[in-house]
């Protein structure tokens, strides 16, 4: 019978046979002998007992395999997570997302290395990379007027809502849909679910407007919001506090710019000013978490039959966040307008 040297037999094994074979040399069992009964090269008996003899018994443990060497050291990995920091785009490829097939093309272009997908995605997962939907952000966007405005004019607006005890709201409008968005439920692997919705078409719009201190007002649109629909909220706001001057901080949709409201401010000038945030930046208008608080949470997976059913359940919900100030109050980004 061909005799190897062990390395077919299962590890666990090999380890039993090693101290057996020490055991059976204790009692003067021969070299040959001892690896003809484990049916392995006597060279491999003899190497057990030159570990033994150097390093102790407990050489003769099994140990954890070390497995193939790395294709990629971790500061390899490194460099390539440094490109990973800008878009796709900026290899050649055709859109901005990094998929595993795009980062195994970048480490051959980089490094001239070739490796697995799977081992790519298994490395990520062990840097704490994770495949994640990424937030949109405007192309038109420009980040240089939008950090001017948080350095020169947003310090302007509080210190006029400080110097005339002003109420100060963040106000926005958003269109609500017939169509909900469905969320997450937990199911059997395998096994998508099926949500019984509505399929008819149909929506509305919601103006609000919020404020840090965690107050809200809101109204379901009846018609399309154009300059004197804006013009209306902005009364309701004035309405809601007689004995306040009231600050108002909105994007530049054409409604809000229009020269319509730019009169209806100069005529009640002691009683409203209204500011607006650049183009293109909706992160700085904490009124646009009310909608996604709103669509995600308690508008989700809605059942809602029709436009007037709709519309009465989001009168419903708008309430309920009206009525909770602290939840409100989170609404605004703190870390940003501060």
């Amino acid at each position: 019978m061909k005799k190897g040297d062990g390395r077919s037999i299962p590890r666990d094994a090999q380890e039993h046979y090693r101290f057996q074979a020490l055991d059976l040399k204790k009692k003067k069992w021969k070299t040959n002998k001892i690896a003809e009964a484990f049916g392995i090269h006597p060279n491999s008996v003899s190497r057990w007992f030159g570990k033994v003899n150097k390093q102790g018994t407990n050489s003769l443990k099994r140990t954890k395999a070390k497995g193939n060497k790395p294709k990629l050291s971790i500061d390899e990995w490194r460099q390539i997570l440094s490109y990973m920091k800008e878009d796709a785009t900026s290899y050649g490829f055709e859109t901005p997302l990094w998929t595993s097939k795009r980062i195994k093309q970048l480490i051959k272009i980089k490094l001239n290395k070739s490796m697995h997908i799977s081992r790519i995605c298994d490395w990520l997962k062990r840097l704490k990379i994770s495949p994640q939907v990424p937030n949109r952000q405007a192309s038109e966007k420009d980040e240089k007027l939008a950090n001017k405005w948080l350095k020169e004019e947003w310090p302007k607006i509080k210190e006029i809502c400080r110097r005339q005890q002003a109420l100060l709201y963040f106000q926005d409008e958003a269109g609500i849909s017939l169509t909900p968005v469905l969320g997450r439920t937990w199911a059997p692997m395998g096994k998508t679910p099926t949500i019984k919705v509505t399929g008819k078409r149909g929506g509305f719009c919601v103006s609000s407007a919020i404020s840090p201190g965690g107050r809200m007002v809101f109204r379901i649109e009846k018609n399309k919001v154009n300059a004197q629909v804006h013009i209306d909220f902005l009364s309701k706001i004035i309405l809601q506090h007689p004995r306040r001057k009231i600050v108002i901080i909105s994007d530049n949709a054409p409604a809000h710019k229009a020269k319509l409201v730019k009169e209806f401010e100069m005529s009640n000038k002691k009683r409203i000013s209204i500011f607006h945030i650049p183009s293109y930046s909706p992160e700085l208008n904490p009124d646009e978490h009310v909608w996604a608080y709103l669509k995600a949470h308690k508008l989700v997976a809605h059942q809602a039959k029709s436009t007037d059913e709709l519309k009465i359940l989001t009168k419903k919900k708008m309430r309920n966040i009206q009525r909770s100030p602290k939840l409100v109050s989170s609404f605004f980004m703190r870390d940003i307008l501060t």
